[in-house]
């Protein structure tokens, strides 16, 4: 069964690489163009890339595979058997999902159809959902919109950030991938109505959960809203881990790690001057416990953050890095 695969990140990438390992013959892999990542200047491949170079598979790189005839004719002639898609960052058109002989499936992290779209994982954590998962299902034109044959849940961790739980997702959807590939391969010779009875496929309008989207992030959503409640704000921080950030006399703070003051000491401190708090005000500064800062309703102890230029760091020195005290305002 002759398998190209579709993917971009650093996820789709540990996808391949279980595939790969688990003895299927990946003949191809197309993925995003190199792109500058990081702080340099100079073009970096994607990790799906990176892995199939070390897999010595061949790669083919497009902007949009909707224009790229080139691609779609050397596809065309490589005649798969299966397109697996794992985070590929492009919509496939029907030409192409028309191609391979028994089907183009993705492996979607979410628990379908919840959180169709682009980024399901962060939404998941931002959203403060008890749980997620991996679906695999049969593509089709509209957006993750097609029948699944295999699902698996898991329950999102007070304490999972987004490099945590894509671990995780990551670690399901190969072992998700491996199990569906087997199934789908006992289906050779058989058409796409036929194929999709035989492994049970389920519609996922008779799934639970009611269709939502996860939109594309954007640069706006990684800014701190300190007037938020800090439940919120603590779920943003980990759902865009390392990136959500505020300000503080004009330099930019990346805040990597921060929990709840949900103790006596932490609340009866906010009570005593809590007509006089503002969202936003750093409300004390210690070693042992580093930053604590005010939100709309209860203070939030940051642990790790960073600031511009500088390497991550515990809050207490980013304190002495910022010239931080008592009653500073982030966000400014």
């Amino acid at each position: 069964m002759k398998i190209v695969f579709w993917g971009t990140p650093k996820y789709a990438s540990k996808n391949l690489i279980n595939i790969s390992k688990a003895g299927y013959d990946v003949i191809a892999v197309v993925t995003q163009p190199d792109r500058k990542r990081g702080r340099g200047k100079g073009l970096s491949p994607s990790p799906v890339k990176e892995a199939a170079i070390e897999l010595d598979i061949p790669v083919f790189t497009t902007a949009s595979i909707r224009k790229d005839q080139k691609t779609k004719d050397i596809l065309t002639s490589l005649q798969a058997d299966v397109y697996i898609v794992v985070a590929f960052g492009q919509i496939l058109p029907r030409e192409i999902l028309e191609q391979p002989k028994m089907g183009c499936w993705n492996s979607h992290a979410s628990l379908l159809p919840v959180w169709r779209g682009a980024a399901p994982i962060q939404w998941s954590i931002i959203n403060d959902d008890v749980k997620t998962g991996i679906c695999i299902m049969s593509m089709e034109e509209g957006l993750d919109t097609g029948p699944v044959i295999e699902q698996e849940a898991t329950f999102i961790n007070d304490s999972d950030n987004l490099e945590i739980l894509s671990n995780r997702l990551a670690n399901l959807s190969s072992n998700l991938l491996v199990k569906s590939l087997e199934r789908i391969r006992l289906t050779e010779g058989l058409n796409k109505s036929s194929r999709l009875e035989q492994l049970e496929a389920i519609d996922q309008s008779k799934l639970e959960g009611n269709p939502s989207y996860a939109r594309q992030i954007i640069k706006e959503d990684y800014l701190i809203d300190w007037n938020q409640k800090a439940r919120k704000i603590i779920k943003k921080i980990q759902g865009l881990y390392p990136n959500a950030y505020t300000f503080f006399n004009g330099k930019r703070i990346k805040i990597l790690d921060a929990t709840m003051v949900v103790n006596k000491d932490g609340l009866e401190e906010c009570q005593k001057i809590e007509n006089k708090l503002i969202a936003g005000e750093i409300i004390n500064i210690d070693k042992q416990s580093g930053v604590k800062i005010m939100t709309n309703d209860l203070p939030i102890q940051i642990k790790y953050a960073q600031l511009e230029g500088k390497k991550p760091t515990d809050s207490y020195t980013l304190s002495i890095q910022t010239n931080l005290c008592v009653k500073s305002i982030f966000g400014t």
